[in-house]
């Protein structure tokens, strides 16, 4: 009696667990390629971030030390001498847009007030509201008076936002930063915006002057009134521990650049820069 041979894999078994093994192996590869090219990704993006912010540091110091230029400016090259020649940057320098920008409009901004005035009324009776001037026609007696002092407060208001316009005019400029770079066929990008505040030529980051020392940052930040941002002549006396005008004691000052900083954080103005969205000092 001849033994039976055990039985082996039909070709259709076969098909089917090379068919198996060719899917898993094929999961397994896109798998190991996906995660190769999220590194690949990121070490380019980690490059770019460096170098960008390399650049806005540079970028930065230059404006510190030659001053902010008068109208909105452009930069472009790339970072050959930092061994990365394949990346490109380009800088947009861009001065605040203040013309045609009116008090009574950022008024209306700062205190959320609707300007324009309604049936029988004027562009400030909203802000003379707030210092309990009457909006009404008929006001007299008290309320008449409430309203002319709403008015010269409203007034005074006015000058101050005209001079810090004024001042951001000249102090602040928005800083755009692009570093572009070629991934195949493909142009990636990086933006970085930042605000810089330079009070003038030769100042740096921590207000000093770029020769060092206490008299440059004296030079380019001076002593103003801080109720109108005013420069004062000659140096601050002391009144009661505080630092007052010499030619009106009554008046309190302070470095501009603080002044500025103060301004600045009492509110924003979108589209200052042109952009529709507000400024904030910040990066993006």
């Amino acid at each position: 009696m001849s033994a039976r041979s055990p039985r082996g894999f039909t070709l259709l078994e076969v098909v089917v667990a090379l068919a198996i093994l060719t899917m898993a192996l094929m999961a397994v590869f896109n798998l190991n390629s996906g995660a190769i090219s999220n590194h690949a990704y990121a070490k380019r993006v980690s490059v770019a971030s460096l170098l960008a912010r390399s650049k806005m540091i540079d970028l930065e110091q230059q404006l510190f030390e030659d001053g902010l230029p008068s109208q909105d400016d452009e930069e472009s090259g790339d970072f050959s001498p930092e061994g990365w020649p394949s990346y490109k940057w380009r800088a947009r320098i861009i001065a605040p847009k203040t013309t045609g920008v009116s008090t009574d409009k950022l008024l209306a901004a700062l205190f959320n007030v609707p300007m324009g005035g309604g049936e029988g009324g004027d562009g400030m009776a909203g802000i003379a509201s707030m210092f309990g001037g009457a909006a009404g026609a008929d006001a007299a007696g008290a309320g008449g008076m409430a309203g002319m002092m709403g008015g010269a407060m409203a007034g005074m208001a006015q000058q101050q936002l005209t001079q810090f316009l004024e001042q951001i005019t000249q102090t602040v400029r928005e800083v755009h930063l692009t570093v572009s770079w070629k991934a195949g066929t493909e142009v990636e990008t990086l933006d970085v915006v930042t605000h810089v505040v330079s009070t003038g030529p030769g100042s740096d980051r921590n207000g000093g002057g770029a020769a060092g020392g206490v008299a440059g940052a004296q030079n380019q930040d001076p002593w103003v009134r801080v109720a109108d941002g005013r420069p004062i002549a000659g140096e601050p006396t002391q009144q009661n521990g505080q630092n007052v005008d010499p030619a009106d004691p009554t008046a309190a000052v302070e470095r501009r650049s603080a002044w500025v900083a103060r301004q600045m954080a009492g509110g924003t103005r979108p589209g200052l820069f042109g952009g529709g969205k507000g400024w904030t000092g910040g990066k993006k």
